[in-house]
């Protein structure tokens, strides 16, 4: 059976976002579906927005599953809302680090890619994808994996909610450093030259508030048990 991968996503609280400020989202995020496919996924990801603030992504390649999910969101987290007189009070300013980010559930599995688009294909990393996204709906979380293998899904489920816990506590510099090691593979000297900080700024916003080291952890565990299940 060849394996591959779903990731299916909205945007969390998107009728929060303001009318301006949408656009913008949109385009950050079909902006990072081109990034990933450029740099991970060799031009063969497929990706679709659907219904104005939900996606979809085929990835051939699961092993890259787990990491493409968490560069999407470490992306969305960077925007903030457009300045201005937007009456914002010191609740709501502490909220900010959350104005952009995205549910996503993975699914790994055979598919049946008939259809012209892919929110119209079948299989059963679309069904185990669409399982786990509701899942994570009801529950108020923001990560999920659905495979095949029982015993995998009960490893995955622990390590999704604590790296899920980390995440959500990025605010919009943490995620910009960690969108750009993720994806890039760029190191703190090289971050610290893009993003006009001091190195051990970068190193903060990485190790201190990123988590960077748990992060990886979490992807090489991902990444080994896809390779064994092929």
């Amino acid at each position: 059976m060849e394996i591959n991968s779903v990731i299916t996503g909205d945007l969390v609280k998107s009728r929060k976002i303001k009318d301006v400020d949408i656009a913008t989202v949109i385009d950050s995020l079909k902006n990072t579906f081109n990034e990933i496919n450029l740099h991970l996924l060799g031009g063969k990801g497929i990706f679709e927005i659907f219904r104005g603030d939900s996606f979809q992504g085929l990835i051939p390649n699961p092993e890259s599953a787990l990491l493409v999910a968490i560069i999407i969101r470490a992306h969305l987290r960077t925007y903030e809302p457009s300045t201005g007189n937007t009456g914002r009070n010191k609740t709501e300013k502490t909220l900010r680090a959350a104005y952009s980010d995205a549910r996503i559930g993975i699914g790994i599995g055979s598919i049946r890619y008939d259809a012209e688009r892919i929110t119209e294909s079948q299989g059963e990393a679309f069904q185990k994808s669409g399982q786990v996204f509701d899942l994570i709906t009801r529950e108020n979380e923001r990560l999920a994996i659905g495979t095949p293998w029982e015993e995998t899904d009960r490893e995955l489920a622990v390590e999704c909610k604590l790296a899920d816990a980390l995440i959500c506590r990025w605010t919009a510099s943490t995620s910009e450093a960690m969108y750009h090691h993720l994806l890039y593979g760029k190191n703190q000297k090289e971050l610290a030259a893009q993003l006009k900080i001091s190195q051990p700024g970068v190193h903060n916003r990485l190790v201190k508030y990123g988590n960077v080291n748990s992060i990886h952890a979490f992807i090489n565990r991902y990444h080994d048990l896809m390779i064994k299940a092929k």
